[in-house]
């Protein structure tokens, strides 16, 4: 479990957010939504532990902690598979061949087998964020934190490497945030979707998705995601 109780922060005087709250159960989905610059990629920052907050409470078992960002954010001197293994150097139980072929192994289930020894530079732009969902699942990952990795890129792929995603927790479940600015975005992924908006940030909605996933229709998409829409225009 992750929960936020009553989460403020602050930075330079400033109060970005403003007793934030929220509780993410095991294996769930949760989407963040709001304006640019109204503390999504802060809750993420408190949520992984890189910074604390000034006030509030942050209660989290979570361990294993994988990052997928906009960019790649991938080494432009190592390759596929050296970025991927990069991650498991910390790992004392594994030895360095367990390691290589764990990653060798997470890039084959993303389709990336014949690309173990490319530099980030001869990759695609999909596949090099391909490269980067397999950096943040290789470790096994309890929480993964997504910092809208999808923005950007067009329609054919996008969708694709959310499928990939979701199929990824089927095989190895974990929980995620996931931070948007997307309403459809957040109503084909998540389970739960929170809109932020103020100044500072305020929890001032929340969605939940009572409809499995593998259930939503075009017109359920659309209406929820029309209700995310008007509320982040409302607020904005």
């Amino acid at each position: 479990m992750l929960e936020f109780n009553n989460v403020t922060k602050s930075f330079d005087k400033r109060t970005i957010l403003d007793a934030i709250s929220f509780k993410l159960e095991d294996n769930r989905i949760l989407a963040i939504l709001g304006s640019s610059g109204i503390g999504k990629t802060t809750v993420l920052r408190i949520a992984a532990g890189t910074i604390k907050p000034d006030a509030g409470e942050v209660r989290s078992d979570r361990r294993k902690i994988g990052f997928i960002f906009q960019e790649p954010r991938l080494l432009p001197w190592r390759t596929a598979l050296a970025n991927v293994t990069l991650v498991l150097k910390s790992n004392k139980m594994l030895t360095g061949k367990e390691q290589t072929e764990r990653a060798a192994a997470m890039l084959k289930r993303l389709g990336l087998q014949g690309f173990e020894h490319y530099y980030p530079a001869q990759l695609s732009g999909g596949m090099r964020q391909r490269v980067a969902i397999a950096r943040a699942f290789v470790i096994e990952p309890d929480l993964l934190l997504l910092d809208e990795p999808f923005t950007g890129l067009d329609l054919g792929l996008k969708g694709s490497l959310q499928q990939m995603l979701l199929e990824l927790l089927a095989w190895r479940p974990a929980s995620m945030i996931y931070v948007t600015h997307e309403p459809q975005d957040a109503v084909l992924l998540a389970d739960t979707a929170i809109i932020l908006a103020g100044k500072p940030g305020r929890v001032i909605t929340r969605l939940d998705l009572d409809r499995p996933r593998e259930e939503r229709d075009h017109l359920y998409i659309q209406e929820q995601a029309g209700k995310l829409a008007d509320l982040l225009t409302a607020k904005s």
